[in-house]
C-alpha cells in the first residue's frame, strides 16, 4: 500500500479530525502518523496514511474535502517520499527560545541564521502577546557545528533585534523545563 502525506485546513470546529479519518477509511486508508493543531481558531492537520493501490491522489483530496460543507476543509495530498538523510537526522536535537518585544523580520533573520548553518527545524511555535514575541523552535543541529559558535550567532542574531534568544540542549531544557522531569531528577540523586 503506497504511503500519502495529507494536510488539512478548516475554520475550527469539533469533529473534523473523525470526518476526515472516516472519509480516508472508507477510501480504505491506514494513518499511521499524524500531527494536529489549532491557532487562532484555524485547525490545521498533516498526517501520513497508506492507500490501496490504484486510489488517485484527486480522490483522495476530494474526498477529504468532501467530507466537509461545502468549502470547509481545503486538502493537499502527495505521495509520500523518504526525506534525505541531511534533514532526517545527524547531529542532536536542541531548543531555541527567542523573548522579546515583537517587530517584523524576527523570524525572518531567526530562521535565515539557521538555513545558513544547516540547521533543520523539527518543530516550531511562535506566539504575540500583549506585543511580546516568544518563539519556541525544535532544531537539530549537524555534528559537524561548534555549539559554542552557533549559541554566540544566535545570541548576536537577538541583539539584532533588541531581543533574548538561547540554545540549550533538549535534554537540558526538559531537565529544567518540566516539573515531572525535575522531580525524577530529585528522586534520582537520593
Amino acid at each position: 500500500m503506497p504511503d500519502y502525506i495529507v494536510s488539512v485546513m478548516a475554520r475550527d470546529r469539533a469533529g473534523i479530525i473523525a470526518a476526515i479519518s472516516s472519509a480516508l477509511y472508507d477510501l480504505g486508508a491506514n494513518i499511521t502518523h499524524l500531527n494536529q493543531t489549532v491557532m487562532r481558531g484555524y485547525f490545521t492537520i498533516i498526517l501520513s496514511a497508506s492507500l490501496p493501490e490504484g486510489v488517485e491522489i484527486e480522490t483522495v483530496r476530494r474526498r477529504v474535502e468532501s467530507a466537509g460543507s461545502p468549502g470547509e476543509l481545503q486538502a493537499v495530498v502527495a505521495p509520500y517520499a523518504p526525506v534525505p538523510p541531511a534533514v532526517a537526522g545527524g547531529g542532536e536535537a536542541f531548543i531555541l527560545a527567542v523573548l522579546g518585544r515583537d517587530r517584523p523580520g524576527i523570524i525572518a533573520r531567526v530562521t535565515g541564521y539557521l538555513a545558513e548553518q544547516g540547521i533543520n527545524i523539527e518543530e516550531f511555535t511562535a506566539n504575540v502577546v500583549e506585543g511580546n514575541l516568544v518563539l519556541i523552535l525544535s532544531v537539530r543541529v549537524p555534528a559537524s557545528l561548534d555549539i559554542a559558535g552557533v549559541q554566540s550567532a544566535i545570541e548576536a542574531v537577538g541583539q539584532e533585534f533588541g531581543i533574548t534568544a538561547s540554545l540549550q540542549h533538549e535534554n537540558v531544557f526538559r531537565a529544567t523545563s518540566e516539573v515531572h522531569a525535575v522531580a525524577r531528577l530529585r528522586s534520582a540523586r537520593r
